[in-house]
């Protein structure tokens, strides 16, 4: 059955619960407009360095209409997707993953993740982005693109390992490109990063509901 499930295309619930890579467990589900509050929280635990390396400049503090342009989604043009820890519940969250489709191609997006510092390197991350390539993949979209600091190796070095191209590069930004994916099997699994990727896809597909 395994061996079967990595040729299908996992079915992403609505809402539903996952365990991060040390077991904390978390609630994932869709953005929406009344998560502005947390965001606005989760923004306030951001470093400087993290805030410059999501939004490519100092930002000091997250507007309304920053907010508002976060959670205006539609799940199809425009998505969004965020988890919390199930165990702490007061927090902020743990972080948030988002697309927006690219004008004039309706076959691309740009795409940004943002974990808080606190659930970094605890696959988080990796979780959130595989709901958006879940999502963007059912709507159409076959290829993200993504605007990372040039110092921001890790996350560089994980695009790559999973198929991405380096496009250009201006002001210290590097654009890149990756294949959007929706099973398991495609994913390249030369790397450990492309083995967690698929593994994390497999999975989705047996997530339960929250």
């Amino acid at each position: 059955m395994v061996l079967f499930d990595r040729y299908r295309v996992p079915r992403l619930r609505r809402e539903f619960k996952f365990r991060l890579d040390e077991g904390t467990p978390v609630q994932v589900r869709p953005l929406r407009p009344e998560d502005g509050a947390r965001l606005k929280a989760g923004f306030t635990q951001m470093s400087q360095l993290a805030r410059r390396r999501r939004f490519l400049e100092d930002v000091s503090q997250l507007t309304d209409e920053m907010v508002d342009k976060l959670t205006d989604l539609d799940q199809i043009d425009r998505a969004g997707w965020g988890c919390m820890n199930r165990e702490r519940p007061q927090e902020p969250g743990v972080g948030l993953a988002r697309y927006q489709r690219i004008n004039g191609d309706r076959k691309s997006a740009d795409a940004a993740i943002v974990v808080l510092e606190p659930y970094q390197g605890r696959g988080a991350g990796m979780l959130l982005h595989a709901c958006l390539h879940l999502t963007a993949h059912r709507a159409g979209i076959r290829r993200f693109y993504y605007d990372v600091t040039s110092d921001n190796a890790r996350f560089i070095a994980q695009i790559k390992a999973l198929g991405g191209q380096f496009e250009g590069r201006a002001s210290n930004v590097d654009r890149l490109s990756l294949r959007v994916y929706n099973r398991p099997f495609l994913v390249p699994d030369q790397t450990s990063v492309g083995r967690r990727f698929a593994e994390i896809l497999l999975k989705l597909g047996r997530a339960p509901a929250a």
